[in-house]
């Protein structure tokens, strides 16, 4: 009687501990997993940004040392077809002079005409000029101002001893005109340095005349580097991820923000600029580019911090070139980001503790239940031992099954966690956060197998009014009511997103531009033919962009955000692309 007793304490107060008990732990357990996803999640994001800022400052780098490469290709060519321009001018006013008084005016009076009216042809601060120069190598006019009478230069020698002036001289007789590289000195510099140029002449056969000019290599070279330096310090006038190019000599050639060390003559006196340049030629010696962590001064802490930089060595030069980003940018933008997962998570957790209180409530109240319910038909019916324990497995299978229940439940309340972590609250379709991620996986995933990619960014036309006028509640239920409409348009294969306010994205994988154009004319129409129960007709405008060859995710992102503001600007309800 007395292990009866014993045993019906036990069935009667196990429930009211175990089952309850055994909830609580599942619930924690899964609280510790969301938990650990949730950390997870952030570590992620912050290798997510890492890489995204190396693979943007990457292809900064990257771009900026081929421009500079394709810009320095051009230099003879440009250079060539400057002076053959300069002379061709000169030819076509002594032309004109020729002919205007070849009637009224003597042979000398049309030459002191031409070399008059020639003289003033001056560029690059005197070195260029146009000369003037019969068959036999007299010059009427040379070095701008200077006019010469009868002085002949036929053997006339460069620093090379090549008879220049004779060359010059049979390409005017033999080609009619023609170009001429020779080594000449510079005005106003030491006569004993001698610089490689580009000369063109043309014939004039009227007076039998060689008209020509001419243009240093190296000031052509300076003159191109000091537009493409302007252009590298133009790329990040604004913050400190600036943009620097450094010669082997250890010269910084430029920075925006140690413009007074700047120059191949000027001391620099810095020694953490020192050091770093020094670190930073090591690290790119012998190799065509590199990456490198060093310590630098931040602009916005005042702080030496390490900073990340890639290198690389622009070809055909004695130049390399470099960027990079402080890593403290990259926390400072995760505890930005980290806010809002934390006000995610934070919601989530608390909705969690009140559905766990909730759950152990209603297992204990059916624990109670089921206690007595077994206590009663115990004190009842006195069965047999056998009865008894059969009856005590036939609870233990409902109660399994009850827990099965619940855990089930949970694991629906925990994927209903993670999708509130990337749906948006008001329209339910991806918020910012997912579409972006799900962009950049998809820019790689159509690299990696080479398939066409297009987005389209379309905004509700004069939304602010719709919230001036309605209010922002029905504002609320027009964007509810657009997205359902537009999700209802897309393909399987699509993603539908909300950038943020009234401003949305669609990915449209494996799609060509022409394709994706088609679908947003489409989009465009559906929308302005449909009623709005709220407001009426809208209308939207639209912006439609295919990847291009390596391009990344914010120069596509740019795009599509151009033609979108293109569409608005050119009268609303449009689609650019």
């Amino acid at each position: 009687m007395s292990n009866e007793k014993t045993f019906l304490k036990i069935i009667t107060y196990a429930p009211l501990i175990f089952i309850p008990l055994f909830v609580s732990i599942i619930i924690m357990s899964s609280y510790q997993v969301y938990s650990k996803g949730f950390d997870s999640s952030v570590e992620d994001l912050k290798k997510d940004l890492v890489e995204s800022k190396k693979g943007m400052l990457k292809n900064k780098v990257n771009n900026l040392s081929e421009l500079i490469v394709y810009e320095q290709s051009k230099i003879k060519e440009e250079l060539v077809n400057r002076v053959k321009g300069r002379v061709k001018t000169a030819y076509a006013i002594t032309n004109k002079l020729y002919y205007e008084y070849k009637d009224t005016k003597s042979e000398n009076e049309i030459k002191d005409l031409i070399t008059t009216t020639l003289k003033t042809f001056i560029w690059n601060e005197g070195e260029s000029y146009i000369w003037v120069m019969d068959y036999f190598g007299v010059h009427y006019l040379l070095e701008n101002e200077k006019i010469l009478d009868g002085a002949s230069f036929i053997d006339f020698q460069d620093a090379k001893g090549r008879y220049v002036v004779q060359e010059e001289v049979s390409i005017c007789k033999e080609k009619g005109e023609g170009f001429l590289w020779d080594t000449f000195t510079k005005p106003n510099q030491n006569s004993n340095t001698q610089y490689e140029q580009v000369a063109f002449v043309k014939t004039f056969e009227p007076y039998n005349l060689c008209i020509g000019s001419a243009e240093f290599l190296d000031t052509a070279t300076k003159k191109t580097n000091k537009l493409l330096f302007d252009m590298v310090r133009h790329v990040d006038k604004i913050g400190h991820n600036y943009v620097a190019i450094i010669n082997n000599k250890g010269n910084l050639l430029v920075h925006n923000k140690l413009i007074q060390f700047v120059g191949e003559d000027v001391e620099i006196t810095d020694k953490l600029v020192v050091k770093t340049i020094k670190e930073l030629s090591e690290a790119i010696k012998n190799k065509e580019h590199t990456s490198y962590v060093h310590l630098w001064r931040n602009p916005s802490s005042d702080k030496i911090e390490e900073r990340y930089a890639y290198l690389k060595r622009i070809p055909h030069t004695d130049w390399f070139i470099t960027s990079g980003f402080f890593l403290s940018d990259v926390e400072n933008q995760l505890a930005k980001q980290k806010v809002n997962m934390l006000e995610i998570y934070n919601a989530n957790t608390k909705n969690t503790f009140f559905l766990a209180v909730l759950i152990i409530f209603i297992s204990l109240v059916i624990s109670f239940f089921i206690s007595q319910k077994i206590r009663k038909r115990f004190s009842i019916y006195q069965l047999s031992l056998g009865e008894k324990n059969r009856e005590l497995h036939e609870l233990n299978i409902t109660l399994e099954e009850k827990v099965k229940i619940r855990t089930a439940e949970l694991s629906q309340i925990k994927d209903d966690f993670e999708k509130l972590a990337t749906t948006d609250a008001l329209t339910r379709i991806h918020n910012r956060y997912s579409i972006m991620n799900i962009l950049s996986k998809e820019i790689s995933r159509s690299n990696r197998y080479d398939s066409p990619l297009s987005i389209l960014m379309y905004d509700i036309d004069h939304f602010k009014a719709v919230n001036d006028t309605y209010g922002h509640d029905i504002g609320d239920q027009v964007l509810v009511s657009l997205s359902k409409l537009v999700s209802e348009s897309i393909r399987d294969i699509d993603y539908l997103g909300r950038y943020g306010g009234e401003e949305f994205l669609i990915i449209m994988p494996n799609t060509l531009l022409q394709n994706a154009t088609i679908y947003a004319h489409r989009l465009r129409q559906t929308v302005e033919e449909n009623n709005f129960k709220e407001v009426g007709q809208l209308t939207i405008s639209i912006g439609v962009v295919e990847l291009q060859d390596d391009e990344n995710i914010d120069v596509m992102f740019k795009r599509v955000d151009d033609l979108l503001y293109e569409s608005k600007n050119s009268g609303r309800n449009r689609v650019s692309s």
